[in-house]
């Protein structure tokens, strides 16, 4: 039986080194969305044109706009609740169950995750490019960056998780 803090010393060991890659991929996921809200923002100056900023987007691009509005709020719920679910599932859980394995299956979740959240801003430069105003689109950006956000493996959420999975596996990891 190891000690308490052995238990949390080796603990935070394979957390760091199975986040680090995950870390550096939603660091760069934000880093990339927040060069698609300054594109977005500045587009209208990028094209050199005074009605630019001021083009009212046409019908096709207001339906466009609605239906990409009505994905991302699926999107986004799906996120959530993927969030709550699967990485409690009890799939996860096999005869080579380790805190390594769990790492690495929670690395993939974490990826596709953090790929619907990069989504969710490419809807708003699209449909920034294709003429919606940045004031009517600024919500795809900052939902995207929120949702990067929630899905960052910060090591003391990655540690809460391993808690709750403790508990929803009945079973300690280490």
């Amino acid at each position: 039986m190891l000690a308490e803090f052995e238990k949390q010393r080796i603990e935070r060991e394979h957390i760091r080194r199975e986040s680090r890659l995950t870390m550096i991929i939603s660091l760069a996921m934000l880093a990339s969305i927040a060069v698609y809200t300054l594109v977005a923002y500045l587009y209208p100056a990028l094209v050199r044109s005074p009605s630019a900023g001021t083009f009212r987007a046409g019908q096709g691009v207001r339906e466009a706009w609605n239906i990409l509005n009505i994905i991302a709020i699926m999107l986004i719920i799906a996120v959530l609740a993927v969030r709550k679910t699967i990485y409690f599932s009890p799939r996860l859980v096999r005869d080579d169950f380790t805190l390594a394995a769990l790492l690495q299956r929670w690395r993939i979740i974490d990826i596709v995750l953090l790929s619907l959240a990069e989504l969710i801003a490419l809807f708003g430069l699209v449909i920034t490019l294709l003429g919606m105003p940045f004031q009517h689109t600024f919500h795809f950006f900052v939902a995207g960056f929120l949702l990067a956000l929630i899905n960052m493996p910060v090591t003391f959420k990655v540690r809460d998780k391993i808690r709750m999975f403790e508990k929803y596996a009945g079973k300690s990891i280490l």
